[in-house]
């Protein structure tokens, strides 16, 4: 969400669109393209984006935005609101009491996490759901941000199908180049001295926690390690954090030893050089939202192993660019990866057309005009 919000405003100012970003105050000290107003969020920052800091702050947070929202466009600073996932509700709430707002409202749920999280972890969201669910209603415009999850806004939030307009996260391949080092084997090598000598590199990347699926890769890739279906010295890298990583770790040591390298949250510089070097992307979620991490292989020419998750099935074409499994299925992961460890000049050749693709329909140069074209029709 930060990185499209940062790479949507860069966008809209160099349109000629001022941008003025409402949010709680930052956690570290990096430039943005506009003004920025921060409102208090409330609580430590440590426990921010857990379960019950959302449940209790978050709509409170809303709320503050939105009074914040009002009264820039009563003062006629702002023109026309685009807020993600449950920041829209303030400024709708606020609207709906007072018809002198006029300034059109424009939701993006992102990735839905709180519609589609199941036991324990969906009885906790319930009160999030309700809300994002008014909020919607309360919108001119709730985005999808794939094709593929265009049904989802509709169905999950009960939105009516002609309010749900399609607007995909991008890349920026410039930034993508940037953050590249010259020599990404290097980097990665001087990281993991290990990794040096790995002639299959698995990669994946994310927040570790039961849904993204790293135990079904992990589970995948134990079955093929057993069955001595990967070349020695084969290496899976992990780059990310999260309440899983402790379990992973364990049993990686135990049935993985020596293969699996679990590096922890990474820069930009190093995260793009693990792409660079990497030779499959395995994601395998159970659901998902737009998957940047998927585009961003593709941009760096890596096929990709993922789950029919999201609006994966918007940007990976199996088996033009990579091939797709149901979620869940560890079995269908394992023949996949299989597949293409033993083919690398379909790896090269799927990983052409990804970047091709990536670059042909996922940057932010040609989203936003879908962007503006939406924004001239509530305006």
């Amino acid at each position: 969400m930060e990185k499209a919000v940062y790479h949507l405003a860069t966008r809209l100012q160099g349109r000629g669109v001022e941008t003025v970003l409402v949010t709680r105050p930052a956690t570290r000290a990096e430039p943005f393209p506009g003004d920025v107003v921060t409102v208090p969020y409330g609580g430590r920052a440590e426990g921010h984006g857990r379960i019950l800091d959302r449940t209790l702050r978050y709509p409170r947070f809303s709320a503050r935005v939105g009074d914040a929202v009002a009264e820039m466009v009563r003062a006629g600073r702002v023109d026309l609101v685009d807020a993600q996932g449950l920041c829209a509700l303030g400024y709708g709430r606020r609207r709906r009491a007072d018809p002198a707002l006029q300034a059109p409202l424009v939701m993006n749920p992102q990735g839905l996490e709180e519609h589609k999280a199941t036991g324990l972890k969906g009885l906790a969201l319930s009160r999030l759901r309700a809300l994002s669910r008014e909020a919607a209603r309360l919108s001119d415009r709730v985005i999808a941000t794939d094709e593929a999850t265009r049904a989802d806004v509709h169905r999950l939030l009960g939105v009516d199908a002609g309010r749900v307009a399609v607007i995909p996260n991008g890349i920026e391949p410039a930034e993508v180049a940037r953050l590249t080092p010259a020599d990404p084997g290097a980097v990665v090598h001087a990281a993991r001295p290990a990794l040096a000598g790995a002639p299959l590199l698995f990669l994946s990347v994310g927040r570790l926690e039961g849904y993204k699926g790293f135990g079904d890769v992990l589970e995948a890739l134990v079955r093929l390690h057993r069955r001595s279906a990967l070349p020695p010295q084969w290496a899976w890298v992990v780059a990310g954090d999260g309440p899983a990583r402790r379990a992973l770790e364990r049993r990686a040591q135990t049935e993985l030893a020596g293969h699996a390298h679990f590096l922890g949250g990474v820069g930009g510089a190093m995260l793009h050089a693990l792409y660079a070097r990497a030779d499959i992307l395995v994601h395998a979620p159970l659901y998902e939202g737009s998957s940047l991490v998927t585009l961003e292989a593709m941009a760096h020419g890596l096929p990709v192993v993922a789950t029919r998750a999201g609006g994966i099935p918007d940007k990976v074409r199996d088996p033009e660019t990579g091939r797709l499994v149901a979620p869940g299925d560890v079995d269908g992961l394992a023949a996949a990866l299989t597949e293409l460890a033993a083919d690398p000049s379909r790896r090269r050749e799927m990983g052409r057309r990804g970047r091709e693709r990536a670059e042909a329909d996922f940057t932010w140069e040609h989203i936003i005009e879908r962007v503006l074209a939406l924004y001239r029709s509530l305006l």
